[in-house]
């Protein structure tokens, strides 16, 4: 189960580095101007009564972008349905959430709390420190003295060990860093109190900047000097964590758990590096089946 779940969470990672890139190709949100104008006020109101007549216009909202379709609510029978509808030509654009998309966003609301709205990531949280701790152990399996350690490193056709063993304990070694990151920041993301008392415990709060995350130094200063924040506390708020670039390495541990970075090249390497998790497991699964199942299966049937 626990090798489903890291399965799961791995490709849920994967797809929501690409959300927005997916959006863009399957959300009919955007639309190309033309040298004409754009319908507006009265005539764009008229447009879209004309164009959606078989439902009940509730509202619709255009975009100061000119390249943003204009998001239209429409109600049918007490059912609301979003639709995106062409300033320029005048048609119809889409549903707002085709069924590609629901199928991606599914996917993204499994990683975010597994489905469960109280405790759901809570329970990502732990599944982070058990991630962790699955981690390291594989780094000792990883370990082969210090005669062979070097041939852990690349995979070769004269190593002693299948194909498959290699490319699972290769890959697993060079993408150690951003497993450590993963676990790291979904610890710090899921369950911040308990992260803070492990800092706390090993003492590298002041090391790790965990003291206060993403406020300002002076919004924190003014909220200590009215009384509103404790001297002693604990303020996190991931939407402003990189506000400061220079906050250091939590920054660069949520940086790479959340793909933030303006180069496409580095987010489709972390999107490719994400699916790691999953292909160890398959492969991990494959080694299992062969060295344990299968030996065992052959073992009693000797026997007998």
């Amino acid at each position: 189960m626990l090798g489903l779940y890291i399965l799961m969470i791995s490709v849920s990672g994967a797809v929501y580095l690409l959300e927005d890139r997916l959006d863009r190709y399957f959300v009919p949100g955007n639309v190309q101007p033309t040298s004409s104008e754009p319908l507006r006020g009265d005539e764009l109101e008229a447009r879209i009564e004309e164009v959606y007549s078989d439902y009940e216009v509730f509202m619709f909202n255009a975009s100061s972008d000119p390249e943003r379709a204009v998001l239209v609510v429409l109600r049918q029978d007490g059912v609301a349905e979003n639709r995106y509808f062409d300033q320029y030509r005048g048609v119809d654009r889409g549903s707002s959430l085709p069924w590609q998309a629901k199928g991606y966003r599914w996917l993204i609301d499994f990683h975010d709390d597994l489905f469960i709205d109280n405790g759901g990531r809570r329970i990502n949280g732990w599944g982070a420190v058990v991630f962790l701790v699955m981690m390291l152990s594989g780094l000792l399996i990883w370990w082969r003295g210090k005669a062979q350690w070097r041939q852990g490193f690349y995979l070769s056709n004269k190593s002693p060990r299948g194909a498959l063993w290699q490319l699972h304990s290769v890959f697993g070694f060079w993408c150690l860093f951003f497993m450590f990151a993963w676990g790291i920041s979904g610890m710090l993301i899921a369950i911040p109190d308990v992260f803070r008392t492990v800092t706390d415990t090993l003492g590298l709060s002041n090391i790790l900047n965990m003291g206060l995350i993403g406020l300002p130094d002076p919004v924190i200063q003014a909220m200590l000097d009215s009384g509103e924040l404790e001297p002693n506390a604990f303020v996190m708020n991931l939407g402003e964590i990189r506000g400061d670039r220079s906050s250091g390495f939590l920054d660069l541990m949520v940086d790479i758990h959340f793909g933030r970075f303006d180069s496409a090249w580095i987010t489709w390497v972390l999107v490719f590096i994400s699916l790691i998790p999953a292909a160890m497991f398959i492969t991990g699964f494959i080694l299992w089946w062969q060295r344990v199942v299968i030996r065992t299966y052959r073992r009693l049937t000797t026997n007998n």
